[in-house]
């Protein structure tokens, strides 16, 4: 399965600089650790998964599904 470039950016953007995403048996990427992403990001998911997005888990950031 190929990775999608954009996927890759967005990954980099919001995880801690040698932090990745959880992958599935299929090298999908599933989710993106609380602990991996930087403060920015923490703040910015605790606030949509709150607010605008909610949700019984909001410790992870799930990724879509394609």
């Amino acid at each position: 399965m190929q990775v999608q470039p954009e996927e890759e950016a967005i990954v980099q953007l919001l995880c801690i600089p040698g932090q990745d995403s959880t992958r599935a048996a299929a090298k999908r990427r599933v989710r993106i650790m609380h602990t991996n992403m930087t403060t920015l990001t923490q703040i910015c998911m605790t606030f949509l998964l709150s607010n605008i997005l909610p949700s019984d888990r909001n410790a992870d950031l799930p990724l879509r599904k394609y």
